[in-house]
């Protein structure tokens, strides 16, 4: 079956979001003061369409911030006793082609063999990504993700893909049988909705035309990753090192990053292994039990996030870990912007 287009109104999204609420639960853009953030929502009037690439990203709908992983009881034996529910069904709602790409990293990371992981593998098989096509206009001077080969209309991934057209219309597109057949549960709200016209999907195609034509002067992810290999030793990071406070706020924010801790919590008898978002630039994240830190200062952890996005993803996984947001550019106090990082090591020599 080839992809269906849909004509959604102006005015029907809302009543559209609603009856996916319905179905499962939706995670989308919302206003939260004076940022826009993922968050769950039941009514669609609180779903910000605006929105081009929120404060916070959708990663936590796959990968929570906290999550227990089994629980167990104490005793002369410990046992495990129960691990958590299995997973609701779920959509990500508006998400923007770079936070897209993103799930495809996390998808490559959590299923790698010798391991997969259970939990990650267990809730993407849950949720259905409908991704939101922007113009050059509506996203933010931080995001770079066409530098990185992203356009600002690639669907990838998704389920389903939301374009807005020039008369205030939403085309949906619905694609392939394989990923219909995943939310096969969803199609009533999608056949219920007018049929595209020949000229809509005109439209619709000229605008990814266009967007991908503005992908031009991509960095060269194998050459880029050829430069670090010669740089783990250079002073390079001293200057990069100095200017990072150890916040973890680009961590926190990305899109990618994936770090994250184990930990054991008790009550009486009753404990939870528990797991939780980390980060390689916090001062413990390296350090032995010892008190050993390999990386005890800021400089090795500076290397170490460029290092991971650019370096070892790539080698490992044929996939830059980096999808251009620009989040971390946005939010680091310290005014630190990758962008400028990866120019300076394009013109190393």
């Amino acid at each position: 079956m080839t992809t269906e287009y849909k004509i959604i109104e102006p005015g029907g999204m809302a009543g559209f979001i609603s009856d996916l609420a319905k179905r499962r639960k939706v995670f989308a853009p919302v206003v939260a003061g004076s940022v826009t953030k993922f968050d769950w929502v039941q009514d669609g009037q609180a779903v910000a369409l605006d929105s081009a690439i929120p404060r916070s990203g959708a990663k936590q709908a796959l990968l929570p911030r906290t999550e227990v992983l089994f629980y167990f009881k104490l005793g002369k034996g410990t046992e495990q006793v129960a691990g958590p529910k299995p997973p609701e069904p779920q959509i990500i709602f508006g998400l923007h082609p770079t936070d897209i790409a993103a799930v495809r990293v996390l998808d490559a990371v959590f299923s790698a063999e010798p391991s997969p992981d259970g939990p990650y593998i267990d809730r993407r098989a849950a949720t259905a990504i409908i991704g939101m096509g922007r113009g050059p206009e509506e996203s933010p001077d931080t995001c770079f993700c066409e530098m990185l080969g992203i356009s600002l209309m690639d669907p990838g991934e998704a389920d389903m893909f939301i374009t807005r057209l020039a008369n205030g219309q939403f085309m949906l597109e619905v694609f392939d049988s394989e990923r219909r057949e995943k939310i096969a549960d969803l199609m009533d709200c999608v056949e219920s909705l007018p049929d595209a016209s020949a000229e809509d999907i005109a439209e619709l195609e000229a605008l990814r035309d266009a967007a991908a034509k503005r992908v031009t002067d991509v960095l060269d992810p194998a050459e880029l990753a050829e430069k670090l290999d010669g740089m783990f030793e250079s002073d390079f990071w001293q200057q990069i090192g100095q200017r990072c406070v150890g916040c973890g706020a680009c961590a926190y924010l990305c899109p990618t990053c994936h770090c994250f801790d184990i930990s054991e919590e008790t009550r009486g008898q009753l404990g939870a292994r528990v797991r939780n978002w980390d980060t390689c630039q916090f001062s413990q994240f390296t350090k032995h039990a010892s008190g050993h830190n390999p990386r005890d200062n800021q400089n090795p952890r500076a290397r170490q996030r460029i290092m991971h996005k650019f370096n070892y993803g790539y080698k490992n996984f044929g996939i830059t870990f980096c999808t251009g947001c620009g989040r971390c550019i946005e939010a680091c106090p310290a005014h630190g912007d990758v962008r400028e990082v990866l120019k300076a090591i394009e013109e190393r020599k």
